[in-house]
């Protein structure tokens, strides 16, 4: 069977949720939902798109695959999905509109045989407008790449990575969707089982409103403010700013910036529905696992937060996910789980084996009942407050969450505090009385309490 990962980079599960009206935000999701099965309580295991994806091609934790902030690459000995695939005869492929996977970073796209950049061209209107506006702002976004660990320092160093960074800001996931149909439709006239990873790129910051810009149509007052505005409002949230003291951004800022990123959602939503489309009609969905999520959510002003960085909260950890077996029937799963459980589904499906003992098998979550996450911080910023510059384990469990800072725990109880803002803290010797009495298995318990007993540290995967 063929494997179609498609990852929707920064994409929130909160966000998909019907609007006051009732109305959908994204109704493609909403109709996808019912032919797949529907994770509705899905956990990604990092706060950012780097060690978020690792985690999701070998099945290991941050501080097993080595692969974040602190490190910028995979060194890891333990194979990932594509090498494994590759290995088996499958053809692996990239499709993506982030740098991060272009071949930069050390090993990230090791077993990956091909590989397509979809960037849109500069061309005259509002997309060459931005490119303008953003020239005028040059200063600022050189010191943004500089000073940002979202950067390798390989492209940090490079003349020409701001072409390419502003490339990446103007929309053309439809360009990514159209490359990934024209492969998929290439790799059945050959005959030949393949792995395609798509990474989506428009709901990300600069959140385009627009279907072939960042900017919106100068048809307003507010559309012209607002434009005008953007250059100044992405450099000063970036370079993790909003994690030194001082930082702040107006209410009318975070509420443009909020509609920005719903705006684009819809966009996305759309594209995605043409893509499903086509590729259904064509029968190229017939022998293929497709899994649609996302590698981590996005903060507009919650905890003091914005973009994705520093956090372990649902807002960056809590995605959608869905996966569509042409097997099996469409369900709703109410499962705690974790994206990171992709790596053993596809490895199973391309052996050609039962999912049982899978992320689709309720025998496999019920023994797997906890998600585990962690983030580790940039240590390479001056000036960051002391409570940014720790790393952080968390896991999820049944209706609670429970962070480790420093040394103390935070317990919150996501039924009655969805928003975690008033968390229950305890101290780290409460860690195994915490485990006790949820229906856990042992494995999960040792699991939950090994995993909380220690601050994140990196260690190697073996």
């Amino acid at each position: 069977m063929n494997l179609l990962l498609v990852v929707i980079d920064s994409l929130r599960k909160s966000a998909l949720d019907p609007r006051p009206d009732g109305s959908a935000h994204a109704p493609f999701f909403e109709r996808f939902a019912t032919e797949a099965v529907s994770f509705t309580r899905a956990y990604a295991s990092e706060c950012w798109t780097l060690p978020a994806h690792l985690s999701m091609f070998t099945g290991l934790l941050p501080s097993e695959h080595g692969a974040h902030f602190q490190t910028m690459s995979y060194q890891g000995s333990a194979p990932t999905i594509a090498e494994l695939l590759a290995a088996a005869g499958y053809a692996t492929e990239v499709v993506t509109r982030n740098s991060v996977f272009d071949g930069s970073l050390p090993g990230v796209t090791r077993g990956f045989a091909a590989r397509t950049t979809a960037l849109a061209e500069l061309r005259p209107g509002l997309g060459m407008l931005f490119s303008g506006l953003l020239a005028l702002a040059k200063p600022r976004v050189r010191r943004l790449v500089r000073d940002s660990g979202f950067f390798h320092a390989v492209q940090k160093d490079s003349r020409s990575f701001l072409t390419t960074l502003v490339r990446m800001g103007l929309p053309a996931d439809e360009v990514a969707l159209d490359a990934t149909l024209e492969r998929m439709a290439a790799h059945r006239r050959a005959r030949r089982p393949y792995f395609l990873f798509v990474n989506l790129y428009d709901v990300h910051a600069p959140y385009s409103p627009s279907p072939g810009s960042p900017l919106r149509p100068c048809d307003s007052l507010a559309s012209v403010e607002e434009n005008l505005a953007l250059p100044w409002l992405l450099p000063k949230i970036s370079s993790h700013a909003y994690l030194r003291p001082g930082f702040r951004v107006s209410e009318r800022h975070r509420r443009m910036l909020l509609a920005r990123y719903h705006r684009s959602i819809e966009l996305v939503d759309g594209k995605l529905e043409r893509f499903y489309g086509e590729a259904k009609g064509a029968g190229l969905l017939d022998d293929t696992l497709l899994i649609v999520t996302s590698d981590h959510g996005e903060a507009f002003g919650e905890h003091g937060l914005y973009l994705h960085d520093a956090s372990v909260y649902d807002t960056h950890l809590h995605v959608p996910l869905w996966v569509r077996h042409p097997e099996r029937p469409p369900e709703v799963v109410e499962d705690v789980v974790s994206t990171r459980d992709l790596f053993g589904l596809m490895k199973t499906v391309a052996r050609g084996r039962n999912v049982s003992r899978t992320i689709l098998d309720p025998a496999f979550r019920r023994a797997n009942a906890v998600a585990l996450a962690e983030h580790f911080h940039y240590p390479h910023t001056d000036g960051l407050l002391e409570q940014y510059r720790q790393n952080l384990a968390a896991a999820i469990v049944d209706g609670q969450k429970i962070v480790r800072r420093g040394d103390r725990l935070e317990v919150y109880d996501l039924a009655r505090d969805p928003a975690e803002t008033c968390p229950e803290f305890r101290s780290v010797s409460d860690i195994r009385e915490l485990t006790r009495g949820r229906g856990l298995s042992s494995l999960d318990s040792e699991r939950l309490a090994a995993h909380l007993s220690r601050p994140a540290v990196t260690r190697q995967a073996a």
